[in-house]
């Protein structure tokens, strides 16, 4: 197999949105309070306070994005002998593709997994589970790198990473109750936009078959994710907000966590490339 699976890449853009939107609302409200206050001069200052804080909202989205999802997944750099074999193995597929050599983190667990985050290629990471390094043969650990770096290379990342925080913090609190829940439970349906948006079904197929496309081997893949099947994916700490970023399902459950194909209908598509 020789093509590249292009696709066009979702953007930030709907992701922003929807997490701006309460806080435009929230402003609207506050904008009118100050208007019946103090009129004219309230309605101005409303308006600064309201472009200000949507500001503020958009900047959090990614700021320290990158080190605060591997800080809750754990992980942690790799080195020795280990951090030489990924960093062959990831600089070679990343040169076929011509993108940067993806930062190498490692998280301790038994599930067979992988991640990938960040909001450009180059500040791009890649996250290998212990458990994954432990039933991967060499062929098979370069092609599912194969497909980490063919998702850098596809250009949803940006789009994945910023959902932690724009629809995927908002879908836990939904889950969580209170306070929290109360104010985000206007805008559910925003939402579970998002997490539709960046939980397309299809994503994971698409990807599988750029990760081959890169390899040039099919069957790597194939008993990859055989080995990742016999192992299980589950992960011993799981995150809804962050489930759509690895590889395969973590075993989270809530709102943040899109429908995905198993590992046995991603096998037998792949057998009919």
């Amino acid at each position: 197999m020789t093509a590249t699976i292009e696709r066009v890449p979702r953007t930030i853009r709907p992701l922003t949105l929807a997490a701006v939107v309460p806080v435009v609302s929230a402003g609207i409200v506050l904008t009118a309070v100050l208007l019946l206050i103090a009129g004219v001069y309230g309605l101005a200052l409303g308006v600064v306070v309201t472009v200000v804080l949507a500001v503020l909202r958009v900047r959090s989205l990614t700021a320290g994005i990158e080190a605060d999802v591997l800080k809750r997944i754990g992980a942690v750099a790799v080195s020795g002998p280990l951090e030489a074999r990924l960093a062959n193995l990831a600089e070679g597929l990343a040169a076929q593709r011509g993108v940067p050599v993806p930062a190498l983190r490692l998280v301790e667990d038994p599930g067979a997994n992988m991640l990938v985050v960040g909001l450009t290629p180059e500040r791009s990471t890649l996250v290998v589970t212990t458990g994954l390094l432990e039933v991967l043969d060499r062929i098979q650990l370069e092609a599912i790198l194969g497909r980490g770096i063919a998702e850098i290379r596809q250009g949803d990342l940006p789009a994945g990473t910023t959902a932690v925080r724009s629809v995927g913090r908002p879908a836990a609190a939904l889950d969580a109750g209170g306070v929290r829940a109360a104010l985000a439970r206007p805008f559910s349906g925003l939402v579970a936009a998002g997490v539709a948006y960046v939980g397309d079904p299809d994503r994971d197929l698409l990807l599988d078959q750029a990760g081959v496309a890169l390899t040039r081997f099919p069957p790597a893949l194939i008993t990859a994710l055989e080995q990742c099947e016999a192992t299980g994916t589950a992960l011993q700490r799981t995150d809804p907000s962050i489930d759509h970023l690895w590889m395969a399902a973590t075993g989270a459950v809530g709102r943040a966590v899109a429908d995905r194909p198993d590992l046995r209908l991603r096998i037998e598509a792949l057998r009919l490339l």
